[in-house]
């Protein structure tokens, strides 16, 4: 009798375990696809200096860490979209990875962007980006931004 009530304890975790598990990696997947169609948003937003994407998915204590060293706040580059003056002409990403952890997610990659400087010289430029996005009241938002250069050699 012990053994068939320690054999049905064992099968039901088992199964719960499974399920879990199961649970988890469909979760997973789900949480990775909005993820990525927010990063397709930020994308277009950026293409376009879309201010009111950037005002949704961007947290109000949002800060990014520039690939010049620099840190921008949300306010400051709210006012540098609504002002036109830096515009980019093209965005590619790849190499993109999305990594899920409950209630955020790590987003991994590469850009390559192309704009115009200030003497009208066309600048192309890559980085390697990292953007952390939490689960908030407002949804999925991006809360910190980090880009690296990519020397040329």
């Amino acid at each position: 009798m012990k053994q068939k009530v320690l054999f049905t304890v064992l099968a039901v975790s088992l199964s719960l375990t499974a399920w879990a598990r199961t649970t988890q990696t469909s979760r997973d997947g789900s949480v990775k696809q909005t993820i990525r169609q927010l990063e397709n948003e930020n994308r277009e937003a950026t293409l376009k200096n879309d201010a009111s994407v950037f005002e949704r998915l961007l947290a109000d204590d949002w800060l990014n860490t520039n690939a010049n060293g620099t840190v921008t706040t949300k306010a400051q580059l709210m006012s540098l979209v609504k002002s036109g003056t830096f515009k980019i002409s093209s965005l590619e990403y790849d190499d993109v990875m999305v990594r899920a952890y409950k209630d955020t997610a790590v987003v991994t990659g590469r850009s390559t962007s192309t704009r115009m400087g200030q003497d009208n010289k066309l600048i192309i430029g890559q980085v390697r980006f990292t953007r952390v996005y939490i689960k908030r009241d407002k949804g999925w938002q991006v809360v910190s931004a980090q880009s690296t250069p990519i020397l040329r050699n």
